[in-house]
């Protein structure tokens, strides 16, 4: 049987749509998968210096939260505070990882919008390229559902929300 951490793996070893395609389809298969995913209490544990508390609670959302680059980040920083450098490098790694999973989906326009597991994946996305958004639209086109982030440098980005529908 076929692990997530697996095909983490296999995607490591090798990025590409025929590895992204199955980790993808598993991760949205899990039971407590939502695109709209919550990070809140892991954040306040963060906060509160709760390293053991907040991995826990990362630990809980998975495997819904597999290869969200927030979820992984923020377990990173539990595993850092917890001493488990090794653990956190890995995180680390693996949240690098699905930010150019999603960098490798399109560019971002309205022809070839970036593909998102969930609508926090679209801000981690934006992070990345140091911008802010300052609005988003759900618009339909050409048979799919987009959200178009308009960013306050004036920047539009587009990802494709469809299999969320």
């Amino acid at each position: 049987m076929t692990t997530y951490a697996d095909l983490v793996s296999a995607y490591l070893d090798s990025p590409g749509p025929e590895t992204l395609g199955p980790l993808r389809r598993a991760v949205r298969g899990s039971a407590n998968f939502t695109p709209d995913l919550d990070l809140d209490e892991a954040d306040r544990l963060l906060a509160a210096g709760a390293y053991a508390e907040a991995a826990a609670e990362l630990q809980r959302v998975m495997p819904g939260a597999v290869f969200s680059p927030s979820a992984h980040l923020r377990m990173a920083t539990a595993l850092a505070g917890s001493g488990d450098e090794r653990a956190a490098a890995r995180e680390q790694q693996v949240a690098r990882a699905a930010l150019r999973s999603i960098r490798s989906t399109g560019d971002g326009s309205e022809q070839h919008p970036w593909s998102v597991l969930r609508i926090t994946d679209e801000y981690d996305m934006l992070r990345a390229l140091d911008k802010v958004r300052d609005r988003q639209d759900l618009v339909e086109t050409g048979g799919r559902r987009l959200d178009r982030l308009t960013c306050s440098d004036g920047t539009v980005a587009h990802f494709d929300v469809t299999p969320f529908a």
